[in-house]
């Protein structure tokens, strides 16, 4: 017995042509974005490269200290005055005689001194000055002028100041001699051995200044001074001498060109920016070269295109009318062939930028198809 074949129904008898729809191409919407070209990513490099350059020659100048040779002014004057005041006395109404006189020795009950010393230059310093009020009281051979006796007496201790970036100081002391004191000394050591002495009384003010030596300049301005006032003794009147008057310095110091690293962080950023800088540079030369001496992955593949699909492309000096116009990105020149395939529309190049960007698109009514090939993909 044979049996009946089982007729397979035909699930596509009852459809109509004009009902059937074309499969149309995968085709993918993306959004429009801006496009970092080859133009504006040299600009930028370059822009990149000089606030580099500029920010690392800037911190530089801020983390070295740099002194240019020139002269320096300094000026100093040290004066000593004093008065001689006087026993009381059947001729002197005055307490006290001024300076430049003579004096008899036998009614001065003391002798007092102002020391004044003023400094000044023309730069701004950092360091130290120190001073002390000493006496010396000398014996001497009259007849040959060698020492006999020398004792010294401490007057003022030392006092030392600080210089804190100052131009100038002053000093301005005061001391009290008792001249009836060291004169009887004086004559007690020349009636107890019977010799024929000269006798006298140095009172000086000592001064030392010590510059820092991160000035470059400390050792022509470091030194040391005396004001000094010589008071005659064992004599029935004396004459009272000032060795030095006045210290007056007028000096001119060659500071010679220097520099140094003041601060180290500011250092730090100059290397900083300055490796951003080459780094920078390099980028640029590396993208210069890849484009004008080497066929980047970007040439091949368009080279590849143009030359596969010569008879499908039409070559055009027209931007597509973004404006215009309905755009649908595709992500491969594969989907822009179909949507050639089903429009039946020639595929149109583009070059925006040599070796960089060109459009490949498909136009039909305000519809456009676009792909794009860029280099920085």
């Amino acid at each position: 017995m044979n049996k009946k074949t089982k007729k397979v129904k035909n699930e596509l008898e009852n459809i109509k042509k004009e009902d059937m729809q074309l499969v149309e191409p995968k085709i993918k919407e993306t959004k429009r974005h801006f496009y970092y070209g080859y133009s504006l990513r040299m600009i930028t490099f370059i822009v990149i490269f000089v606030i580099f350059i500029l920010l690392s020659l800037f911190f530089i100048n801020k983390s070295i200290f740099i002194q240019d040779e020139k002269n320096i002014f300094y000026e100093e004057h040290g004066t000593p005055n004093y008065k001689v005041f006087l026993k009381n006395n059947d001729y002197y109404e005055e307490k006290y005689l001024d300076e430049g006189m003579s004096y008899i020795a036998s009614i001065i009950d003391y002798i007092s001194i102002d020391y004044n010393y003023n400094f000044k230059s023309d730069i701004l310093l950092n360091g130290e000055y120190s001073y002390k009020i000493v006496a010396d009281l000398e014996i001497v051979n009259a007849d040959n002028k060698s020492l006999f006796y020398t004792k010294k007496y401490d007057l003022l201790d030392e006092k030392k100041f600080k210089i804190n970036n100052e131009k100038e100081y002053s000093i301005k002391e005061k001391v009290k001699i008792d001249y009836e004191h060291y004169n009887s000394l004086a004559n007690n050591f020349k009636s107890s051995y019977g010799v024929d002495t000269e006798s006298r009384l140095k009172v000086y003010m000592e001064l030392s200044r010590k510059i820092d030596e991160d000035s470059g300049y400390n050792s022509k301005m470091n030194g040391t001074g005396k004001i000094n006032l010589v008071i005659p003794l064992s004599e029935k009147a004396i004459n009272i001498e000032m060795d030095s008057l006045k210290i007056e310095n007028i000096n001119f110091i060659l500071a010679p060109s220097d520099y140094k690293v003041d601060d180290i962080k500011y250092l730090i950023l100059s290397l900083l920016f300055l490796i951003l800088a080459v780094a920078s540079f390099f980028i640029m030369v590396k993208s210069i070269w890849t484009i004008q001496y080497k066929s980047s992955d970007y040439d091949k593949k368009l080279k590849k295109i143009l030359k596969q699909y010569d008879r499908l492309i039409v070559n055009t000096n027209t931007m597509p009318d973004f404006e215009n116009s309905n755009i649908t990105k595709v992500d491969s020149f594969f989907e822009l062939l179909d949507a050639r395939d089903n429009l039946h529309r020639p595929i149109f190049y583009y070059e925006v930028t040599p070796h960089q960007k060109c459009y490949f698109f498909v136009k039909h009514d305000n519809d456009l198809i676009l792909y794009t090939l860029k280099n920085i993909d």
